[in-house]
């Protein structure tokens, strides 16, 4: 990915597969839909960063370039992001994980704390089997008794690949506005039953931002040896590489679990930062290929994901 530049794939209704940021559901249950409701408007969700990581404000119309197949297109307006988000968090639960429950549980409470007032959470785990720990919700304090509930399962493997697909399907039903999921995932064994191509292609069909903190551990790199677990691992791994990159999200490794909370904290910022970024599309039959979104200024980066329309 070039910097200052993000490359917006457009899950077509005609069925194409396409790559980069991928598409969220305009029109939700019980959520405020884009801004855009004018014929040939289109909406995309963007969070800028700067070299040290920080959400940048402040910008306008005039900061960023929307190419569609690669054709300028006109920028409307650019405004903070309005729509509520809907976001899953899976958190790893499997034995690899013991040592770091703790630690999620901080960074968890951080992120419930910046961003439950104004969007919705749910927490899942995806130890031993995928599991609901907290339904979709903004209250507070069902959330923290789904934190506490975060624990490691003896003996037991992650089943990530599987919280991905049953998450993303969720979403796709629930016609989700502006979906997001965060993975919280050491680098253990697991035992999912889907491959990468069923995971990304679950995202791709949701048009879920997904963002993932792994953590990574010496003692785990010794699974990598072992035949029998070399496929699941490498199914994992490629998910992990390509999902980020593919919906808009971002990846980032940690050495230590301490990191957890600071880095839950920072993309917390990020995505309660997003612009809302309208711009103009003319008329056409087919829908676009490629949305691109990059910035004037070489020294910030984006991420984001655009919004579906009905009729797209």
């Amino acid at each position: 990915m070039d910097r200052g530049r993000i490359s917006l794939g457009y899950r077509a209704r005609h069925g194409r597969t396409l790559v980069g940021c991928l598409l969220s559901v305009a029109a939700a249950t019980g959520l405020s839909a884009p801004a855009a409701a004018q014929d040939g408007e289109r909406t995309v969700w963007v969070s800028v960063l700067d070299d040290d990581g920080t959400p940048v404000e402040g910008l306008g119309p005039g900061d960023f370039v929307v190419e569609e197949d690669g054709e300028s297109r006109e920028v409307l307006r650019v405004g903070p992001a309005s729509t509520a988000m809907q976001v899953a968090v899976l958190v790893d639960t499997s034995w690899a994980a013991e040592s770091a429950v703790p630690d999620m549980r901080d960074g968890l409470t951080t992120l419930v704390d910046a961003l439950h007032e104004d969007h919705e959470i749910a927490l899942v785990a995806f130890g031993q089997r995928p599991q609901i720990l907290v339904e979709s919700t903004r209250q507070r304090d069902r959330l923290q008794d789904g934190i506490g509930q975060v624990f490691a399962f003896p003996n037991s493997a992650a089943y990530l690949l599987d919280a991905l697909v049953e998450t993303a399907r969720g979403f796709e039903r629930r016609e989700s506005a502006r979906p997001v999921i965060i993975v919280v995932a050491t680098d253990g064994v697991d035992y999912s039953n889907r491959d990468a191509r069923q995971a990304l292609d679950a995202l791709r069909d949701a048009g879920v931002a997904t963002h993932v903190l792994l953590m990574r551990d010496n003692a785990n790199m010794a699974l990598r040896s072992r035949p029998e677990l070399a496929d699941a691992l490498r199914e994992r791994d490629l998910t992990l590489a390509q999902g980020p990159d593919r919906t808009g999200g971002r990846r980032r490794d940690l050495l230590v679990s301490r990191a957890v909370a600071g880095a839950l904290e920072e993309l917390a910022g990020m995505l309660a930062s997003q612009y809302e970024v309208v711009y103009n599309r003319p008329a056409r039959l087919i829908p676009p290929d490629e949305i691109t979104v990059r910035m004037r200024q070489d020294e910030l980066t984006a991420y984001g994901a655009p919004a579906n329309h009905t009729g797209d």
